[in-house]
């Protein structure tokens, strides 16, 4: 699966099955939502991060820090990435190899929340350390927006994935980019499409096996529908709609049988070896 592409040896049940536990303060605006489904497209930054499928959550797991982040010639231990390297864009590159621990986003002094300088250091991440195009302030305010709102949980450490947060996922991205069309920003809203298209595809790659051919095919199939409304704000309310009473509880009922469930992925992970 495409997220074991960056993941240390060892930590595959890990990263399939459990996300570091992230607590949410109350947002100052709606606007966190957004910033949260922006915070997973693979399409904000660009370049070789989309085109590997890569997000802001792929470093920094439910706003956290992904401690089992390992990507060859990027990384040294896991959880460490050397941010100035060329291979993600040239404007701060240098050409020293020099891994740093990524940051858990939730932890005090980790990152300014500071109003006057977040929004300028995330813009900088998505356009000089990768090779995102300028964020709409729009966007880009919603991004600071939830990142504003991270916390550690004082109770747990880790909570499970499943396939609920993927889906909440594909609903949250759809009326994040309609609430961008709204707003007069075309670029994000095409972003926002593309990152639920890119969450269908995780969800269609754990629905593995003979029997779950039906369920895939129709995830193919509302993937090209939503593509097709991409622009719209209208038809993209009339696909999110229909996902969510047909295809989203027919998933759900899928769940157990794909490798959402625990079983299976200790299944297919014995197989791999």
């Amino acid at each position: 699966m495409q997220a074991l592409n960056w993941t240390a040896a060892g930590h595959e049940r890990e990263v399939l099955l459990e996300q570091p536990a992230s607590c949410r303060e109350p947002a100052a605006s709606g606007d966190a939502a957004i910033g949260e489904a922006l915070f997973h497209a693979p399409a904000l930054l660009g370049g070789q991060a989309e085109r590997a499928g890569l997000s802001c959550a792929g470093c920094h797991a439910n706003g956290r820090r992904s401690a089992w982040f390992f990507l060859e010639g990027i990384s040294g231990e896991p959880g460490t990435a050397d941010i100035s390297s060329s291979f993600f864009a040239l404007p701060r590159a240098n050409p020293v190899f020099d891994p740093r621990p990524i940051p858990d986003l939730a932890q005090p002094g980790k990152i300014s929340r500071d109003a006057a300088s977040l929004e300028p250091f995330l813009r900088g991440l998505i356009v000089e350390e990768f090779a995102g195009a300028e964020p709409g302030p729009a966007a880009l305010a919603a991004l600071a927006g939830y990142v504003r709102t991270l916390r550690v949980c004082p109770e747990k450490d880790s909570e499970a994935k499943r396939m609920a947060s993927d889906l909440s996922l594909v609903s949250g991205s759809i009326n994040a980019a309609i609430a961008m069309l709204e707003r007069g920003e075309g670029g994000s809203a095409a972003v926002l499409v593309k990152a639920a298209r890119f969450r269908l595809g995780l969800i269609e790659e754990r629905m593995a096996g003979e029997g779950l051919a039906p369920i895939r095919r129709r995830l193919l199939a509302a993937s090209r529908e939503l593509a097709l409304a991409a622009g719209k704000a209208q038809q993209l309310g009339i696909w999110r709609d229909r996902f969510e009473r047909d295809l989203h509880p027919a998933l759900l009922r899928s769940e157990t049988s794909s490798r959402y469930d625990p079983g299976q992925v200790d299944r297919w992970l014995a197989w791999r070896r």
